[in-house]
This record gives structure tokens, sequence and C-alpha cells, in this order.
């Protein structure tokens, strides 16, 4: 990668977590990296724990190539109109969801190279799959912003029209893996497992088999039949969820969170 400053503002637990995976991963030098926090304590806490240096928010503007902009998006306004005069040439880097590129451009009051990211919680254990979508002027750094996202996990480029459709299928997503195991779990208890036997059980069987779906090179139908032998177990289960159309229920839902997206970011 190219010797750019990358300048953080907002040290939440999402931008700690994509800083340490760029150093961690050593694609960008901490001496590289400047951090902003408008709670002081939170930007010390990440400089120590990575090697990152500090600074106050004109300097992390003034000195970076590219600014990652990691605030909330009811704050993201504000920060943008904020750091707007200084912004130059940077490429500008949000994270916040439901927030589109041409309101940041409107918010910054000029042409510069933006970019779309969202990456999911499982940034926190660098398994994320985050989406990325720019404008043209960003054309150029793509691939700069797609290193420093990599020490997360896998970065996939998409148009931002398929943002909601992204917000509800990998974003929202773990929260329906989580979900599942939960009920998983109770099923277990219910069946006479003590609780902690049950979560034991069901931790490791979605572990094991989402790393059997993400390296296995077998696709998902493929790995159903695979477990479920003719008349046995696993096909009784499976016969209940298509005859209460969990399949449905499942689209159903992801369709819901897609259209929630889309009232939420003016689509």
């Amino acid at each position: 990668m190219k010797e750019y400053v990358i300048g953080v503002i907002g040290c939440g637990n999402m931008a700690g977590a994509i800083v340490c995976g760029m150093v961690g991963k050593e694609h960008i030098k901490p001496g590289s990296i400047l951090l902003y926090d408008k709670v002081i304590e939170k930007a010390d806490c990440l400089s120590k724990e990575t090697g990152c240096r500090r600074g106050d928010l004109s300097n992390v503007v003034r000195e970076a190539n590219i600014l990652l902009v990691a605030v909330k998006p009811h704050d993201l306004g504000g920060l943008l109109e904020e750091i707007a005069p200084g912004i130059k040439e940077q490429t500008v880097i949000s994270i916040a969801a439901g927030i589109k590129i041409d309101t940041i451009l409107k918010k910054i009051g000029k042409k510069v190279p933006v970019v779309r990211v969202m990456p999911n919680i499982a940034a926190f254990v660098s398994e994320s799959i985050t989406c990325v979508a720019h404008n043209d002027m960003a054309s150029g750094v793509i691939e700069e912003v797609k290193t420093i996202f990599s020490g997360i996990g896998d970065v996939v480029e998409i148009e931002e029209e398929l943002f909601d459709c992204v917000t509800a299928l990998s974003g929202s997503g773990p929260a329906y893996l989580f979900y599942l195991a939960n009920e998983m779990i109770n099923a277990g208890v219910s069946l006479g497992l003590n609780e902690d036997t049950s979560k034991k059980l069901v931790r490791q069987t979605l572990f094991g088999a989402s790393k059997l779906l993400k390296e296995g090179n077998v696709s998902s139908k493929e790995l159903i039949a695979k477990v479920a032998s003719k008349k046995g177990t696993t096909e009784a289960a499976l016969e209940v969820f298509e005859a209460e159309g969990f399949g449905k229920i499942l689209k159903n839902a992801i369709t819901k969170a897609k259209t929630r997206s889309e009232e939420i970011s003016g689509g």
C-alpha cells in the first residue's frame, strides 16, 4: 500500500476494531494513523493499545490523506460541516449507516473522493464482510480503502444502490444467526440438556458449519444434502422447516429489514 496518512475521527468500538486490524496485519504503520475523538480518553486508550498517534481535530484533517469518519449517523452532518473548510483533496470514508454519498458531499460542500462502507459486528473478531461503494473521484484510491478494511475480514465492492440490501443481509445478518443460536440453545434445554452443555453444542456447531460453508468449496444446498440422510433425523427436522415456511419467514424478514433501511436512508 502507498504511504498514506489515515485520519480516524471517532474512536468507538468499530473504529477501534478497524484500527487494530490495520495495525495488527501490518497494512498501515501505527505512525501513519492519526486518532481523534471528542472524548479524549477514547483516543488516548486506542493510541496506547495500537501505538497510533493522537491529534486534535484540525491536525487530523490537515495531515491525513484519507479521513475515516467513524461517528454515529446523527452526528455525521454536523461533523462534516465543521471539518469541511479543512478538506481539500482528502478521501472521506464514512461508516455511518443510511447516509448516502450525495448527502455527505452536500454537507462538505465541495466535490471530493467519498467512500461509503458497511462492515458488520464480526469486525471485532476480524471476520467481517465489509461492503464498499464510492463516487467516481475515489476510483484511484479504492484499492487502498479495501486494504484498510481487509484488516477486519473480507471486502466486497458494490454499487451504492445495493446498500439497503447489504444492510438487510450482512449488516443485520449476524443478529439472525444469534437469534437462531438462542432458539437452538433453548430447544436443547427444553429437551433435557443443561444450559452450559446446550450453549457449547450450539456454538461449536454453528462455528464449524460456518467454517465449512466458507472454506469447503461446496454450495449450501450440497452441504444440506450431505447432512440430511434419507428418512433420517435431519430430514425430519427440515420437513418441519418446509411445512412451517421457515424459508419464507426468513426472506420476508430480510425484505422487511431492507425496506426499513430504505426508509432510514430516504431511498
